[in-house]
């Protein structure tokens, strides 16, 4: 009877961690924020500084953890960056991501990201698809070479652009 009880009991804690865990990463599968599809206005904004995208080749890319498009970064009229994430913007989904400022170009997988001592965390990104607009500080844009999108939950590379 106790090794029946014992048993049950094991099965359930088991049960229930197999359970959140399995939630955890479907869950941004079934239930994915939607499209906030923001874009610059020209009253704030002045000049764009630079064009760029998220590299598709990295090695730390894989079928789970990859993301591309394109990115523009705009001097804002009150002195400081805004980065948009353009239309064409996309990333696997994933819970917990992230975009960071790196102080190294070339951040091609989580090595390199660990690597970074100068790495920025900026804001948790609002989509995994469209175009999406986020205001930094100017002294942080003026030390960084690459953006990256991170999986704070799993340590996970998804994908860089450099600047």
């Amino acid at each position: 009877m106790m090794k029946n009880f014992l048993i049950f009991v094991i099965g359930g804690i088991l049960g229930v961690v197999a359970g959140a865990g399995g939630m955890l990463i479907v869950f941004p599968y079934i239930f994915p924020p939607p499209q906030v599809n923001e874009t610059v206005d020209n009253m704030v904004a002045e000049d764009v500084l630079l064009e760029t995208h998220f590299r598709e080749d990295s090695v730390g890319q894989d079928a789970g953890h990859w993301g591309r498009g394109s990115v523009k970064i705009y001097q804002a009229r009150d002195g400081g960056i805004i980065v948009e994430l353009q239309e064409d913007f996309e990333v696997g989904p994933g819970p917990n991501f992230w975009l960071y400022l790196n102080g190294a170009a070339d951040v091609n997988n989580e090595d390199d990201f660990y690597a970074d001592s100068e790495k920025v965390k900026l804001t948790k990104l609002k989509s995994f698809s469209g175009s999406q607009v986020y205001n930094i500080d100017s002294e942080s844009y003026q030390q960084a070479k690459s953006l990256t999108i991170w999986c704070e939950t799993f340590g996970q590379y998804i994908a860089s652009a450099n600047l």
